[in-house]
């Protein structure tokens, strides 16, 4: 296969990558958002737990790929793959390390964005209970 565009192919991969351990960790920056929500007591929050917060989501969400983007250099054979009316893709031999570094990353991430859900989802449902026995009439 020829690359006829090589300055891409050097950085289609990594945006590849990036999409890999982005998707994922964003889902766990809205479950983990989520679940702050419906732990909350208080109406108002203040200033620096919102700063605290944000910068949380910022750290999974551009830090956390861009680390493992990173990382992958430690486990790549060389440095792309073209496939034919595909593309630049990027490849990984498949050792324990990279099983640790990029494969199982991603499933770890969706297992936390997993458990958040699943406690968020059980906040909501008291919340509900607790707001049916308010505005239900008493009988």
């Amino acid at each position: 296969a020829v690359s006829w565009a090589p300055v891409w192919c050097d950085i289609s991969p990594r945006i590849i990558l990036g999409t890999h351990f982005a998707i994922p960790a964003a889902s766990l920056c809205i479950n983990r958002r989520l679940y702050n929500i419906a732990c909350t007591q208080a109406v108002t929050v203040s200033r620096s737990k919102k700063r605290r917060a944000i910068v949380v989501d910022l750290l999974i969400a551009l830090f956390y790929p861009c680390l493992m983007i990173a990382l992958q250099y430690i486990v790549q054979g060389y440095r792309f793959n073209i496939f034919e009316d595909i593309g630049c893709f990027p490849f990984t031999y498949n050792t324990p390390p990279a099983f640790v570094l990029v494969h199982a990353q991603p499933l770890i991430v969706g297992l936390i964005s997993f458990v958040y859900w699943a406690m968020s989802i059980r906040l909501f449902a008291q919340r509900r209970a607790q707001l049916s026995k308010i505005i239900a009439p008493h009988r």
